[in-house]
C-alpha cells in the first residue's frame, strides 16, 4: 500500500467517537484527512486499480468537481464514513496492518 495511504490509516486510528461526540477539532481533523486522502488516492497509478470501483469513482468525480459527489461530501459525516470505509477495507484485505 502506498506510503501516503498508510499514513492516512495511522492518523484515522486517532479519531474516536466522532459520530457520537463530534467537536470542531475532530471535524477539522476529518476535513484535513479527507482532503489528504483525495489527493493521495488520485495520485496513485496502477495501485489504484486494486481498490473497489466505489473509491476510484468517488475520488475521481470529487476531484472533477461533480456537483452531486461534491455535495454529498460537503457533509462531514460522509467524509468520515468514506475514510472509515477505506480504513476497514485496508484492514480486512490486510493491505494495512495496525502496529
Amino acid at each position: 500500500m502506498h506510503k501516503c495511504l498508510i499514513e492516512i490509516c495511522k492518523e484515522f486510528e486517532m479519531v474516536h467517537d466522532f459520530l457520537t461526540q463530534p467537536s470542531t477539532e475532530k471535524e477539522e481533523f476529518i476535513e484535513s484527512l479527507f482532503l489528504d486522502f483525495m489527493e493521495c488516492f488520485s495520485s496513485l497509478k496502477e495501485e489504484k486499480l486494486h481498490y473497489p470501483k466505489e473509491f476510484i469513482d468517488d475520488v475521481r468525480l470529487f476531484n472533477e468537481g461533480n456537483f452531486m459527489v461534491v455535495r454529498k461530501f460537503q457533509d462531514i459525516q460522509m467524509r468520515y464514513l468514506m475514510l472509515s470505509d477505506f480504513y476497514d477495507y485496508a484492514r480486512l484485505t490486510k493491505k494495512y496492518i495496525k502496529n
